[in-house]
């Protein structure tokens, strides 16, 4: 590798190509890199909330609207009619601080109707909506 020693009337300088300058700086720029991504990783953090045991349950249980096959509403097990939907959910939306409505359709449900709810939940105060999936 290093040089080639041959006999005869060649005794010029050899024409090989030398790599060892390249595997010098490919070595370098992987210690470098070695060096450097240890610091960069540390840059990034996660803020992962701790789950708590012994944490008291929250007061209030989520708002959860049930939407049978025929239209019938139900706000946390309670039967609601569609026109008391805006005010029921406007009194418990004014006790719970995260303002989410979760919305169980049924199979047989025309997406028509969740969109209604939605819209009517949306303007009774509720800041984040979402529906509840089945696996």
């Amino acid at each position: 590798m290093g040089m080639a020693v041959a006999g005869g009337r060649n005794k010029g300088v050899s024409a090989d190509i030398n790599i060892t300058p390249l595997i010098d700086v490919v070595l370098v720029l992987l210690i470098i890199f070695m060096v450097l991504v240890p610091s960069m990783l540390k840059q990034l953090r996660a803020a992962v909330p701790r789950n708590d045991p012994q944490a008291a349950p929250s007061p209030n249980p989520p708002t959860v609207v049930k939407i049978g096959p025929g239209g019938e509403l139900r706000v946390n097990g309670e039967p609601v009619l569609p026109a008391a939907l805006a005010g029921t959910l406007r009194e418990r939306l004014a006790q719970d601080p995260k303002k989410a409505v979760f919305f169980d359709p049924s199979d047989g449900v025309g997406y028509g109707v969740v969109v209604k709810a939605m819209d009517i939940a949306k303007g009774a105060g509720a800041a984040t909506l979402a529906i509840v999936t089945r696996d």
